[in-house]
């Protein structure tokens, strides 16, 4: 080993052994080749690696996943839409909805309610038929024929009138058995024994289902019509739902995907909805909402906005009859 002197007066140690010579550390050295060799710190190493682990972590599935728990919604990156589930579980896609616009629910605490001897056509549309202000209309249906008429056995007594009926199938006869796991189709419903629908044993049940079958809707139109506070210029009803069953769980929290805002009679049993503002709004409208129903009265809620579940209440079967208007 000697020492030498630097330009800046200081002294460096030089080793030379086999033609290799030692310069400092982050540095190169030639060898006997004449090829420089670089040396990479062991810092850079850990930086690298610590680089790498991070964008792993970060850029793993893991982490969408608890954006979206954060948000309260999947959110399509691709398509840029709000990915909902068919049911309640958290799994599988439904549909991919556009986001909200949070000003229709800004301002909305409650569910407004109304005789409709106090709404005209005119009131209506101008504060409810196309806000998606949801609204209960008291005594809205009690003179339809279908107050008295329409229950399970009526429907199961039409249905099965016509082996064909029943054979329809389609996109257009939507059917959802909710938490009522044997309900197969409609017709597994047309088999409860009679204790099970009168409640007398058995679990509870309730079911929904589109009419898709044209001479079941010509008889169910004989028994109601447009609600009174509708334009008589909208388009009539055609395609009615029908929702029914025991005192208990209705349908779980979700929103839907039809074309139009809707309104729904009840018309047997008592019926409480709770609504609450879709999760891109959470920090912009108010919490949940709540109104039960009576035979008579009528909700009108604009369900592609409002999240909603229901529940049967009360002692009686609960019929629900459902269209859409323009």
């Amino acid at each position: 080993m000697r020492k030498r002197k630097s330009s800046g007066g200081t002294e460096q140690s030089e080793e030379t052994n086999g033609g290799e010579r030692s310069l400092g550390q982050g540095q190169g050295y030639r060898g006997e080749g004449g090829s420089t060799v670089r040396v990479v710190r062991v810092s850079a190493v850990g930086w690298l690696c610590l680089g790498l682990a991070v964008g792993t972590v970060c850029g793993g599935p893991w982490l969408r996943d608890l954006v979206d728990l954060i948000y309260g919604y999947r959110w399509n990156h691709t398509d840029r839409c709000i990915m909902e589930t068919p049911e309640d579980t958290g799994y599988g896609v439904d549909f991919c909805r556009t986001p909200v616009d949070c000003g229709v629910c800004r301002d909305v605490d409650r569910i407004e309610e109304v005789d409709v001897d106090n709404l005209s056509v005119e009131q209506f549309e101008e504060r409810y038929a196309y806000t998606s202000r949801p609204l209960v209309v008291r005594n809205a249906s009690i003179n339809w024929p279908a107050m008295e008429v329409l229950d399970y056995h009526w429907f199961k007594n039409i249905y099965l009138s016509d082996p064909e009926i029943l054979e329809k199938e389609g996109d257009e006869c939507w059917f959802n058995r909710y938490k009522t796991p044997e309900f197969r189709n409609l017709r597994s419903v047309f088999r409860l024994s009679d204790s099970r629908v009168s409640m007398q044993s058995g679990r509870p049940w309730y079911v929904g289902w589109a009419v898709c079958h044209e001479k079941v809707a010509e008889e169910l139109h004989k028994l109601y019509q447009r609600p009174t506070f509708i334009n008589p210029e909208s388009t009539p009803p055609k395609k009615p739902w029908i929702f029914i069953g025991t005192p208990g769980p209705g349908a779980h929290f979700h929103v839907d995907n039809v074309d139009l805002p809707s309104w729904q009679a009840q018309l047997a049993g008592v019926k409480t909805w709770y609504l609450r503002p879709p999760p891109e709004c959470y920090w912009s409208c108010p919490g949940n909402l709540q109104t039960t129903l009576y035979p008579g009265d009528i909700i009108v809620v604009n369900t592609n906005v409002w999240f909603h579940s229901t529940k049967v209440t009360g002692s009686e079967l609960s019929v629900v009859i459902t269209n859409e208007y323009d």
